[in-house]
This record gives structure tokens, C-alpha cells and sequence, in this order.
């Protein structure tokens, strides 16, 4: 089991490389970290960071480097799919996920998502913000890491979310990626697992099956097919009349 490191080891790691930094920088601080600071959550085996510039999470990186930080010998798939600038490790086994504006090759930290973080404190020459309840709980959705589910209930019960922020930003960066359907099933997973219920996830499930048929349909098309024959073959696969003529 990965070693957990509670709210003081993760001010002393950000002290130590904020002091180290030859230049100013900020950093907003996803899940775990973001959790463990607002006390919502003991311990987090690693701190996830994302920068706006790519000069400031390479300055970032180069000073993490120098005093102890080093890219594991081995990394999970998990972390892999994320997509990370870099993913750094000491000899303590905590790590830093450093991301540059997206996460998962497909959340981006918004301009929306910049507005509603909150100053948490300055450290050396790096400025911290957590990211918002709500953008933990987007950020966590979207990914498959081992007990996102449970970090997003815990958010739940220590906080009052405000469920159409998350809606309104998966619709506004839904023109490069629709993740609809990966945020049902993680909000799915924690109405079973805690007996949590989002009140999005009705419009999140119809958003996702009309992402679905758009997808279908765009490729029936692509193949050859006539509007009226990709129509008929969409309705034999369950879409409704009314779903249809969304087309």
C-alpha cells in the first residue's frame, strides 16, 4: 500500500521547492492535496499541480529536482493515461503530478475554474490556490485513480456544492471532449457506494446518449450511408423518433 502523507508534509514539500524557485509562479492544487487542506481528507499519497505556463511548471520541476524529486523507475497505467508534464517522486515515496493547463489530456483549468479557486497561501515564490469543491470533484470524475469515488463523497458531505457548476463546465468544454458519460458513472458509482445522489445526473445521461447517437450517426454517414437509412438503422437500435429529429 503507497505511504499517505498528511497537510504538514504537504506544506513542508511546497515550502521547500517554493523557496528553491529563482522566479515567481502559481500553481492550483487539484484533489487530494486541495482535500487535505481544507481538511476534508488526513493524508494523500501525492500532490496534483497544475500550471497555466509551461516555464512555470518546468522552473517547478527543475527545483523539485534539486532537492530530492526524480521520476519513478515505474509508473501505473493509472497515472499514465493522465497525461502529466511530468511525475516526480523522492525517496519518501511522495509524489508530485504536474500537470500544464489539462489534466487527462482533456480537462482544461479554465478561465471559470481560475475565478472560482481560492488563495491558500504563498510559499517562497510560489503562490498556491485550491481548485474549487466543485473542480475536485470534475477533476476526480474524469479520472480512474483508485478512490476518487470515496475522496468525492467526502467533498460531498464537507461541503455545499453547487452541482450546475459542474454541469455548465463539462457543457462549455464539451466541444473538444464530451466526457458525459465518465462523470455519470463515477456520480452512479457513489449513489450505490454512499447513497449520494447528484442532482445532474438525469441531463448528465441524456447529454451523454445524445452524444452517443451524434457519434453513430456521424459515422454511418461517413461510411456512405443515406440520412434516411442511417435514421432507420439508429431507430432499430432503441433512439426514439424525438431523439431522431435532433439530427
Amino acid at each position: 500500500m503507497a505511504k499517505m502523507f498528511g497537510r504538514e508534509e504537504l506544506l513542508k514539500a511546497l515550502g521547500k521547492i517554493g523557496a528553491a524557485l529563482g522566479r515567481d509562479a502559481t500553481v492550483f492544487v487539484l484533489g487530494g492535496g486541495a482535500m487535505c487542506f481544507r481538511n476534508q481528507k488526513d493524508a494523500t499519497k501525492d500532490l496534483d499541480l497544475v500550471f497555466l505556463k509551461t516555464h512555470s511548471a518546468g522552473n517547478f520541476t527543475k527545483c523539485a529536482r534539486r532537492i530530492g524529486f526524480a521520476r519513478p523507475p515505474s509508473i501505473g497505467n493509472e497515472y499514465q493515461m493522465m497525461g502529466a508534464y511530468d511525475i516526480l517522486e523522492n525517496a519518501d515515496g511522495f509524489r508530485l503530478d504536474v500537470f500544464c493547463k489539462t489534466v487527462c489530456g482533456a480537462l482544461s483549468l479554465s478561465q471559470r475554474m481560475e475565478k472560482r479557486a481560492e488563495p491558500f497561501g504563498k510559499f517562497g515564490r510560489l503562490e498556491v490556490l485550491l481548485v474549487s469543491n466543485e473542480d475536485v470533484i470534475l477533476f476526480k470524475a474524469i479520472t480512474q485513480r483508485a478512490r476518487d469515488a470515496d475522496d468525492i463523497a467526502a467533498v460531498v458531505r464537507a461541503a455545499r456544492i453547487n452541482w450546475d457548476a459542474i454541469l455548465n463546465e463539462c457543457k462549455e468544454q464539451s466541444m473538444e471532449h464530451k466526457w458525459y458519460g465518465l462523470v455519470y458513472n463515477k456520480l452512479a458509482e457513489i449513489e450505490e457506494k454512499h447513497g449520494i445522489s447528484a442532482q445532474i445526473m438525469g441531463e448528465l445521461l441524456e447529454l451523454d446518449k445524445k452524444t452517443i447517437l451524434e457519434d453513430a450517426y456521424a459515422e454511418m454517414l461517413s461510411r456512405g450511408m443515406k440520412r434516411e437509412d442511417a435514421l432507420a438503422e439508429l431507430g432499430k437500435k432503441g433512439f426514439t423518433k424525438k431523439e431522431l429529429e435532433g439530427l
